[in-house]
């Protein structure tokens, strides 16, 4: 699963970069494409504006010699109107080719000429005293001001259709750029997700095949439990069957140790079991890494690291879980001076203790009997867990005293740590339970796990109080065992 997501992420990060890459190529396509397309716009509308410009000014003319020789004053209003219209298109004119020097040019020329034929007009044509036989005679030609200003805007107009033809071929252009674009797009999709599937398949193949073998696991696992189960309710209706109840809770005690026996091997057996596909992973880690180092770089190296330090974690769980299947069977019960023991705690934990210049402080403690070693875990994983969860900043202070009853020693482990929530007391010594995140306090969540089973293994039981901020005392009772 780990190497399908690694081919799968490399894959997907090429195919992405390639995409995007691709996409702002083309999205800066676009954008000059819509540029050319507005400038194409434009040019039509200076190519509108000049024929709309030339027409005006016929308009002008013909408005103004009907004036003259008719004196309709009708004419005269509709000569205005026309020279409104004319520098409303001139003025619209001269904005849209402001970016064309030559053009510019052009425009003024016209603007020239359009001033001084107007002031004619205005002087000669409108003029009441003026002598229209002379007009006639004299400056036929100036009145008739279109020709002239009319070979300006053919110019003009050859130059915003040569403009128009340039601006047209940009467009052009930026159309087969993003032709080009969207097909190179589809080339690195399609060679892309060729590539991915061709190295995933192999990596899916053996996925299903590892699947079809934990199916058939699991199918086993499932038999032997029904088996159990059955052997579990055989032996019960022996113990139901037995006329004498010591018989009964003899067989009874019997059935019962036979079953822990069989739980603590089922727990060896699938811890032993889950070691497996962990080794697995880990080769496959260090044959990729060793393969394809070039590949190996960047986030990649992050998420190997973060695969790595999965695996360590699990490994250190499962450590765990077989450390918790074999409580009580490293020996017979024996005389333990508890005195001797947390001695030889303190020795563990010179190092740290002088470090942190921790105090530990105890009664003198009782001589009991029980499991050696499992009674050393207990002491051991409790002063552990109190100087762990007592900040940095604080010196850790540890007083163990104990009080006894006839059948049972009660022991009491106090600290100055962090402190325990009231609603998590028994949430503590769940199997794997964690209060606190793995970051600010390294741990599997099992060590009261373990002094849980340790203390139900010597008759007695376990719990806490505490206040936060102020400390925590763990409590348990050991009952009193005579050999």
């Amino acid at each position: 699963m780990k190497r399908i997501r690694k081919v799968g992420l490399t894959n997907f990060i090429l195919l992405v970069s390639s995409l995007i890459l691709v996409i702002i190529l083309i999205g800066f396509s676009f954008m000059q494409n819509a540029d050319s397309a507005d400038e194409i716009a434009e040019s039509w509308k200076v190519k509108n504006n000049i024929d709309q410009i030339s027409s005006t000014i016929s308009k002008m003319e013909s408005f103004g010699l009907t004036y003259r020789y008719t004196n309709n004053i009708k004419h005269k209003e509709e000569f205005r109107l026309a020279e409104k219209e004319y520098d409303s298109l001139l003025k619209s004119l001269r904005y849209l080719v402001r970016e064309t020097e030559q053009q510019v040019n052009q425009v003024n020329t016209i603007e020239a000429k359009m001033d001084a034929n107007l002031k004619l007009l205005d002087s000669i044509l409108l003029n009441p005293t003026s002598n229209l036989s002379s007009i006639e005679n004299d400056n036929h030609r100036d009145v008739h001001f279109n020709d002239d200003v009319s070979s300006i805007l053919k110019d003009l107009l050859i130059t915003a259709d040569v403009i128009l033809d340039k601006r047209i071929r940009k467009f052009t252009t930026w159309k087969l750029i993003i032709l080009a674009g969207l097909g190179i797009a589809t080339i690195i999709v399609f060679l892309s997700l060729f590539n991915l599937i061709k190295k995933i398949r192999p990596l899916i193949e053996e996925l299903l095949q590892t699947q079809s073998d934990l199916e058939r696991s699991n199918k086993n696992l499932q038999h032997t439990l029904k088996d159990l189960k059955i052997s579990n309710a055989e032996k019960q209706r022996e113990i139901k069957a037995k006329e004498r109840a010591i018989e009964e809770a003899a067989k009874l005690n019997e059935s019962l140790i036979v079953k822990n026996q069989q739980l603590d091997h089922f727990a060896y057996v699938a811890s032993h079991d889950l070691q497996e596909p962990l080794r697995t992973v880990s080769n496959y880690l260090e044959i990729f890494q060793e393969d394809f180092p070039e590949r190996v770089e960047g986030e990649a190296v992050m998420y190997f690291n973060f695969i790595n330090k999965a695996v360590e974690r699990m490994r250190n769980l499962i450590s765990g879980l077989l450390s918790f299947s074999r409580i009580g069977t490293s020996g017979q019960m024996e005389e333990v001076n508890l005195n001797e023991t947390l001695e030889k705690i303190k020795d563990d934990f010179a190092v740290v203790i002088e470090e942190r210049g921790i105090v530990i402080e105890h009664d003198p403690l009782p001589t009991i009997t029980g499991y050696r070693i499992e009674i050393k875990q207990l002491f051991q994983n409790l002063i552990s867990n109190a100087i762990k969860f007592t900040k940095p900043e604080v010196q850790p202070n540890i007083k163990i005293s104990f009080d006894e009853t006839d059948n049972y020693f009660n022991f009491h482990i106090k600290d100055n740590g962090i402190g325990i929530p009231e609603k998590d007391f028994t949430k503590v010594f769940d199997m794997f339970s964690r209060l606190n995140s793995n970051k600010d306090y390294e741990g599997q969540g099992i060590g009261l796990a373990f002094c849980q089973k340790i203390v139900e293994l010597h008759l007695g039981n376990i719990w806490v109080s505490s206040t936060i901020g102020v400390g925590t005392t763990v409590h348990f009772t050991l009952k009193k065992i005579t050999i």
